[in-house]
């Protein structure tokens, strides 16, 4: 049993899976000042787990040929999944979101759909193009309002959160893609990762993560040009977070670089967790900044 459910979890990328379910319960508490109504919360996080699950096993459902071949370990190919009943589990998860999100009202529902319609929309059609990286951009996009209001607590100033950290969303793709650039390039498909190539691309990751350091000073200005207080932002919360962040992106910095002296798929896939991490850890902790 316990394997099976293990089997499962995998084949729903247990990683990006529990980041995704992270930020949201963050993004929820930080943005209710720690007290979000609790019977919509759990609505909120089980209609984006479910959501998660449904992207995740369709995801490994649609590539489990080509896993055969590069990844044998996957739980469809091992076996270990019966790929026949994929496509139930997923749209019972499917259905799950819905019927969670339909609790929530109808603009919650709305970008929930945008959301997962997102990520289905990779997997299915944008996974192998030079437009990988859109439907990130989409799905990370439509989660904060998705919580927001959902729990009926979006104030102005959480806009700003778009304008200092869009580029990690970017960031979060490009890091994705690299460990499997190779795969990718033999298959013929031509994601972002394999047009930009990997120096071009780590470049690009680079500068997406240094970004959102000199934004937090933009981002202000905005805000103070909306008429806000000059400020806003509370130095308790946001040099501990800028600390951690900077620290994070130093150690995926040297993962990477490290990868090109010694090329390693496992290093590669070190380094993503870390950036994904930083990326949770600065769009929370700017958030709680400001909130």
């Amino acid at each position: 049993m316990l394997a099976s459910l293990r089997a499962w979890l995998i084949a729903a990328h247990a990683f990006p899976l529990m980041a995704v379910m992270v930020l949201t319960a963050l993004i929820a508490l930080v943005s209710a000042d720690g007290e979000p109504d609790a019977s919509r919360l759990v609505a909120l996080l089980v209609a984006m787990l479910a959501s998660q699950l449904a992207i995740g096993w369709s995801n490994d459902y649609l590539d489990r040929e080509v896993d055969a071949l590069h990844q044998p370990w996957k739980p469809i190919v091992r076996g270990d999944i019966d790929a026949a009943k994929m496509p139930f589990a997923i749209f019972c998860a499917l259905v799950v979101s819905l019927a969670a999100g339909v609790t929530l009202g109808w603009l919650p529902l709305l970008l929930l759909v945008v959301g997962t319609s997102a990520g289905l929309v990779y997997n299915l059609w944008l996974k192998a193009s030079r437009f990988s990286a859109l439907p990130y951009l989409v799905a990370l996009g439509v989660l904060p309002p998705f919580v927001w209001t959902a729990l009926d607590v979006y104030e102005d100033d959480f806009l700003g959160l778009y304008l200092v950290a869009t580029p990690l969303a970017l960031a979060a793709h490009l890091a994705n893609v690299l460990p499997d650039l190779e795969t990718d390039r033999d298959q013929g498909r031509q994601t972002l990762a394999v047009a930009l190539g990997v120096a071009r691309s780590l470049l690009v990751l680079a500068v997406c993560l240094l970004a959102p350091l000199p934004l937090l000073a933009i981002a202000q200005v905005a805000l103070d040009d909306a008429g806000e207080a000059a400020g806003f932002y509370d130095e308790s919360v946001l040099i501990p977070v800028l600390v951690a962040y900077v620290a994070l992106v130093a150690v995926a910095g040297a993962l990477y670089a490290g990868d090109l002296r010694r090329p390693s798929r496992e290093m590669l896939v070190r380094a993503f967790r870390l950036v994904v991490a930083a990326g949770v850890l600065f769009a929370v902790g700017w958030l709680a900044a400001v909130a």
